[in-house]
This record gives structure tokens, sequence and C-alpha cells, in this order.
């Protein structure tokens, strides 16, 4: 196993916050005690109100791992499964996709279908939402329109291809089957076990106590808040509130196979997909599966206007590198630099 460093990991977060200041939460966790934690910036600019320990950020794609466990979960209890057609639970809603479209193909990005933001061709997130106001994006079905008239991408299977829309539909697969708001079904289920009791699917127009604004910046140093730019309420494709210790709690339940036996958790966890032939990046159900620094290592990130977040856990040696921030920009090289500190490694 490869060592670990710590001691020199306050200088070297310190030296980058000279060279790029953050906003946010950094948290280090090694065999479950805090090595590093500390809190940064404003988590609302207008009063000055300063981020803490558990202040509550947005997860963007982060939460697509909990859709992937809601998923595995009802695998487990019997109530679907891995190569069943998509096809049943849409019900001629979406006429030109590929009927052949199985729910492992929407977990690991391999459907073809197309996306109502293809992060492939598109850059600006914000432009879903100039013709769709964010406050209309309550429910799944509200997504539908976005593709309905879209051809497929690819034929199912054939290549990786990162896609927000499949799940989305994932969480209408939980919706038919559980009979319950894909929110309440993931706070109960998934959340609930975890004991991740500041962790939620929360109205941006009524959020609850500790929750971060996210702001988005201007290059003549302006911010606004992100208020209208991404929907109203999370999906099955990301969107959670949620704290570093609570996703702490995430990584331990779902290694001591709370939700789910060894066997759905080895291939949920297993490199499944390669991203591209040149590429040693690997995603298996809603989490990239890599090795880093020589280690195995599972992270999930999550990157929106205004939004930012990269938590890693490496179970050979039971480390968790988790940073929350609401400005964009900053986090990328923070993490990037904490991880080559600790492992001593020049890594990009």
């Amino acid at each position: 196993m490869t060592d670990l460093n710590f001691d020199t990991l306050v200088d070297a977060i310190d030296q980058q916050l000279r060279e790029q200041p953050f906003s946010g939460v950094i948290h280090v966790a090694y065999q479950e005690k805090a090595v590093f934690s500390h809190a940064y910036g404003f988590a609302n600019r207008s009063d000055k109100l300063p981020n803490q320990l558990n202040t509550r950020f947005g997860i963007a794609s982060g939460g697509k791992i909990f859709t992937a466990t809601a998923i595995c979960q009802l695998v487990a209890a019997g109530q679907l499964q891995f190569k069943q057609l998509l096809k049943g639970f849409t019900s001629g809603l979406l006429p030109n996709l590929n009927p052949a479209i199985t729910i492992e193909q929407l977990l690991t990005h391999t459907s073809g279908i197309p996306d109502y933001f293809d992060e492939e061709t598109e850059t600006d997130y914000e432009e879903c939402w100039r013709k769709t106001p964010v406050n209309q994006m309550r429910r799944a079905l509200e997504f539908l329109p976005f593709i309905k008239d879209k051809p497929m991408k690819f034929t199912p299977g054939e290549r990786f291809s990162y896609n927000n829309m499949g799940f989305v539909l994932l969480g209408l697969v939980i919706e038919k089957i559980t009979g319950k708001r894909f929110q309440d079904y993931v706070e109960e289920r998934i959340f609930g076990p975890a004991w991740m009791r500041s962790s939620g699917y929360y109205a941006s127009d009524r959020l609850p106590e500790n929750c971060a604004l996210g702001y988005i910046m201007k290059e003549d140093g302006t911010w606004r808040s992100n208020l209208f730019s991404v929907p109203i309420v999370g999906h099955g494709d990301g969107g959670t509130f949620s704290t570093a210790a609570d996703i702490g709690r995430f990584w331990r339940a779902l290694w001591n196979k709370t939700y789910f036996g060894d066997e759905i958790l080895s291939k949920m966890t297993s490199p499944l997909v390669r991203v591209k032939p040149e590429d040693p990046n690997h995603y298996g159900y809603g989490v990239w599966v890599d090795e880093l620094s020589g280690q195995r290592c599972l992270s999930i990130v999550g990157d929106d206007p205004g939004v930012e977040f990269s938590s890693s856990f490496y179970p050979d040696s039971n480390l968790q590198i988790t940073l929350l921030a609401n400005t964009n920009g900053a986090l990328w090289q923070m993490e990037k630099i904490i991880r080559n500190d600790i492992f001593g490694t020049d890594q990009e």
C-alpha cells in the first residue's frame, strides 16, 4: 500500500489558497478520523454569513451515485433487473428512443439517448433555462420535452457518452416501481439508513437553514446567485444538497453494505466502461472507478453554475477527500494539490 503523507497538507492548502481563494469546505478523513477539516468564504455574500463545516452545499452531478444506489437497491430487492428494458417504464412517452435500451446502459452512460444538456457538444448549462424557466423543473416528466423529438445519438452499448437525461429517466423508473416521488424515496431509503440528516433535495425557493447559495463570478469581479441557473429542485441526475460529514456517512454506509450485499456492490464499483479508448478513466454505476496514485479510487464529482463538488474514497486505505464549493473555478486545482501532497505524486 502507498504511504500516505499528511505532514505537509496544511502548508500545501495554505499555499494554494494564497494563489486562488476558495469558498466552501475541505474535509480529509483517514481511517474515519478527520485529518483536515475547514470552511472558507461566505454561504451568503449579501449578509456576509460564513461557510461552516455543517453548511449544506449543492453537489450537482455528485448526486448521480444516490440514484444508482437506489436502482441497485431495487435490483437487490428483486423489483428490477439491470438488463431490464427502459421501454417498459416510458410507455410511449419517448417514441424516438431505441427499444433495446437497458437500465444498465443508463447507469453506465452507454444508452445513446439524446440529452437535455449534452456535455459533449454544449458548454453553457444556463442556456437550457433561458427558454424553460427553472421553476418549472419540479418533476422528471418536465424534462421529457427536451428530448422527445431528438434522434438517438448512437446504438445502445456502442460507447460511453456522459448523459444527464439517462439519470433523470432512472429517477422516473424509481418512481414507477416504488410509487413514491424520487426525491422522497432517496431521502428515506438512501439518506435515512446512512444517518445523512443534513442532506436532501431542497427547492431553491425555500431552502432550509445552513444552505450555501451558489455564486457565479464574472471577469470584472462582480457576482450573482445561481437561483435562475439550475433547476429548482434536484432530480435523478443530481442537484442534492449535502455536507462534508454526510458524504462521509454515505461512503461508509455504501462500503459497509448497508444498501445491498457484496455481489451488487462489487458490480456497481467495478470499472465497467472505459470513457475513451485512450483515456484511463472508467465508470461503474453512478461512480467513477479508477486507480489513482497506486490505489483504487471511487469518485463522484459535480459542476454546475455556482456549484463545484468532488469526493474521492480510497477503500484500500479508508481515505476520503471531499471538497464542496459554492463558486466555480477553485476546487479542481485544490483537489489536485491535496491528492498529490497526500500521495507524494504530481498527477493531473
